[in-house]
């Protein structure tokens, strides 16, 4: 249903916590679980930084010293970036609406509220040694060990009290099953609106127009029941994405470049901006930075794999706490990942003047949904473009939307004599124990693509 109030009471009885701008804590639930609890560490722990004004005005006022140490300008943009979203999410200084990872965070934006994804933090979560706080917060509600870690910490840093707390939720049907349930119970521990967008399997006119009325609906009924929010900045935000949009098509142009110019891990990383800046006036100053260091690296032959043997197409997410897997690769296998599967923008520009229309174009535009022959299309296209060498899937635990294609997908691309590597991991809980099968296994992957060289010659 779309438009449907949350309840305040938790399903199941599972308890969990979000805390307000005053670092205040507020449970709901029948049954109150204990939540494991990081160390205290007074002023220091995460859960009050998170909410202090003066931690981020001090983040910001040492960005000057992190460029004096040699940060890059696009990093430094992506810093303030996410700077600014978690300035106004955790302080309250604009209404946060969290969403699952494909509703196109112009809405948002366009609103004048600041989006927050729970899944996507959970990755930041994993790198600043939070994950497994998370998880185990999760696993106190009873949550299953089956489903992805991206979602358990999403829930699990809710309970932790290291996310926000939502004006709403606003996720889309398609894609992603976890997501959106994992979101719906944190709505109802939040006791604020839930709104589900139906996207059709099929893509077609008519399915276009029924996602439009939906977003409309979504739009103006948030409109209407959250402060602060307003209809009116959505055309502001179209052009903003459309500014990015140019730019970043500049970036990908760059990266086909061979040697690849840019180092396969940090793009993974950046990821995260690219599901969740779209509409945000400093994604563009962000890529354009990138887009001018790209250049200036193929310029001066400042490649990060100098002697660069293999080119790899990635498919899904990476693990986000440190591992030593891209090392491995880049360093010791002199292999680089070229491009991936999650930083494609598969959708055109859109239109101000409709903006209902263009966002529900974005969302039916997705090649992960409908039948395979469409992300298998994109796959191959890539593998073209980017002159790929052979692509790996990183088979996030728990992520059914993904992995239940790789055999098929396998299979296809071995028939145009492409490897592939389906490669078993987790991209969240760093306690999986299972780093090192995968560089084993990824090293294996490599000395096939050595032979395939050899045997070229």
């Amino acid at each position: 249903m779309v438009g449907a109030p949350a309840s305040g009471r938790a399903r199941n009885g599972a308890a969990g916590g979000f805390r307000d701008a005053r670092g205040g804590a507020r449970a709901r639930g029948a049954a109150r679980r204990r939540v494991p609890q990081q160390p205290r560490r007074g002023f220091l722990r995460p859960e009050t930084l998170l909410r202090n004004k003066w931690a981020y005005r001090a983040a910001s006022a040492a960005l000057p010293l992190l460029r004096a140490r040699g940060a890059k300008d696009y990093q430094i943009a992506a810093i303030e970036c996410m700077l600014s979203d978690f300035a106004d999410a955790y302080l309250g200084r604009k209404p946060c609406v969290f969403t699952s990872a494909f509703v196109p965070t112009e809405l948002v934006y366009g609103l004048g509220g600041v989006p927050f994804l729970p899944e996507a933090a959970s990755g930041l979560a994993a790198a600043f040694g939070l994950g497994a706080a998370s998880l185990s917060a999760c696993e106190a509600l009873w949550y299953s060990p089956d489903l992805c870690s991206f979602h358990r910490a999403g829930v699990g840093g809710a309970a932790a009290g290291f996310l926000p707390r939502p004006s709403a939720v606003v996720v889309t049907a398609h894609l992603c099953d976890g997501g959106k349930k994992s979101l719906a119970h944190l709505s109802a521990l939040a006791g604020c609106p839930f709104y589900i967008i139906d996207v059709p399997f099929a893509s077609s006119n008519r399915g276009e127009r029924w996602v439009a009325s939906q977003v409309e609906f979504v739009a103006e009924d948030l409109a209407r029941r959250v402060p602060g929010l307003s209809v009116d900045g959505l055309p502001r935000a179209l052009v903003a994405s459309n500014e990015a949009l140019t730019e970043y098509r500049e970036v990908c142009a760059l990266r086909r470049n061979v040697p690849a110019p840019w180092r396969g891990s940090e793009a993974l990383n950046y990821v995260l901006l690219f599901l969740w800046s779209w509409g945000s006036p400093l994604l563009a100053p962000f890529y354009r930075a990138l887009r001018t260091h790209l250049a200036r690296t193929i310029d001066t032959q400042g490649f990060p794999v100098q002697s660069e043997r293999h080119r790899l197409l990635w498919l899904n997410l990476r693990p986000y706490y440190r591992t030593k897997l891209f090392e491995h690769l880049e360093r010791d296998r002199a292999s680089s990942v070229a491009f991936e599967e999650y930083s494609f923008a598969y959708w055109p520009a859109m239109d101000p003047r409709d903006p209902f229309v263009s966002l529900a174009r974005k969302m039916t535009s997705n090649f992960g949904w409908g039948p395979i022959e469409r992300r298998l299309e994109v796959i191959e296209k890539l593998v073209d473009e980017y002159s790929i060498d052979g692509v790996v899937q990183f088979a996030q635990w728990g992520c059914r939307q993904s992995n239940g294609g790789a055999a098929i997908i396998g299979s296809e691309l071995r028939k145009k004599g492409v490897p592939f590597l389906n490669l078993d991991g987790d991209g969240v809980d760093d306690g999986s124990g299972i780093e090192a099968q995968s560089i084993t296994r990824l090293g294996a992957f490599i000395e096939l693509l050595d032979a395939r060289k050899v045997g070229e010659r």
